[in-house]
């Protein structure tokens, strides 16, 4: 226990350590791209998070773009902190709602269901331009004041916040009941654990997490479009990132973030163009059929092969 509890705090360490190393190094580049992999990391967790009760979601580009369209519409009428408070509120009401007609449905059908509420929200985003902006986007208050530095380690608090948020869910407390729940529903009934009602909670969650990434992103350049954070790209990353570093976990998402990002960076420096998007996906497409347990999967069996080497 006291093992685990140590390397829990290794990895918050280390994210810590690392963001503050870039911030102090103060490289434009570093920071941009630093950026970018933590506000995936938040979207990551949110939707392992819910994947946790066996629910697969695509429509985290619903939550996303609640978050940065909510910044933008509320920060005129309610300031910044207030349009943070209500944006968590309607990713967290939008959620609950969707929760209630949905969560009943299982893997492929709620699937498409979360796919459909991001495709909604885009058009509904299009035909009410009056208060949207439609197709010419809206701008949502600058975070920090474009200040890098200071967006770095503002992003950075809020992935510790999802980090402690993703391990709340895999503690003793909860991760049995959340096995239950995604493996044997009837029994979990049975066992007095709610179902529906504890999957309505874990995506209410997911959901405001996904909001909050979703704000950030708007927040770096004070302007969206529709077509930007309403895409499917949002709804698949997530997932991507997921399977990639390892599910039911809160270092596999940071660690697939990580190398998505890097394969992306290398295959668009030294492919370009159309070529370096096929050769990306291709990549990922390998790491999913030959390391089904992600990267986080892999070092666990190299180190049980290392333990059973010794003795």
């Amino acid at each position: 226990m006291k093992s685990l509890a140590l390397k829990k705090v290794a990895v918050y360490f280390v994210v810590i350590a690392v963001c503050s190393f870039i911030v102090l190094a103060n490289d434009a580049f570093s920071m941009q791209l630093t950026i970018g992999v933590l506000i995936t990391v938040i979207l990551a967790l949110a939707w392992d998070i819910l994947s946790r009760t066996g629910q697969v979601t695509l429509g985290s580009a619903a939550f996303f773009g609640l978050g940065a369209y909510g910044m933008g519409l509320l920060s005129p009428l309610l300031g910044t902190f207030g349009a943070w408070v209500g944006m968590l509120a309607i990713c967290g009401l939008v959620a609950m709602l969707l929760g209630l007609l949905t969560l009943r449905l299982r893997k492929m059908y709620f699937a498409i269901a979360t796919l459909g509420l991001a495709l909604s929200l885009q058009v509904l985003v299009l035909v009410f331009r009056d208060w949207t902006g439609g197709s010419s986007g809206i701008s949502p208050p600058v975070l920090l004041d474009a200040d890098p530095q200071l967006q770095l380690l503002a992003i950075t608090g809020f992935v510790i916040l999802a980090m402690f948020v993703s391990d709340y869910f895999l503690s003793d407390r909860m991760r049995p009941a959340l096995f239950l729940v995604r493996t044997n529903p009837e029994l979990a009934s049975a066992s007095g654990i709610p179902v529906v009602r504890t999957r309505i909670l874990i995506f209410t969650v997911s959901g405001m997490l996904a909001g909050i990434a979703g704000a950030l992103y708007g927040g770096l350049y004070g302007y969206v479009v529709p077509t930007d954070v309403f895409t499917i790209h949002w709804s698949v990353i997530p997932l991507a990132i997921v399977i990639l570093g390892g599910m039911d976990s809160t270092l596999g998402p940071i660690l697939g973030a990580v190398m998505i990002k890097t394969i992306e960076e290398i295959a668009r420096f030294y492919i370009g163009g159309v070529g370096y998007q096929v050769t990306y996906g291709a990549i990922i497409v390998l790491f999913v059929l030959f390391l089904p347990g992600g990267v986080l999967g892999l070092i666990k069996e190299l180190f049980k092969q290392s333990v059973k080497g010794r003795i």
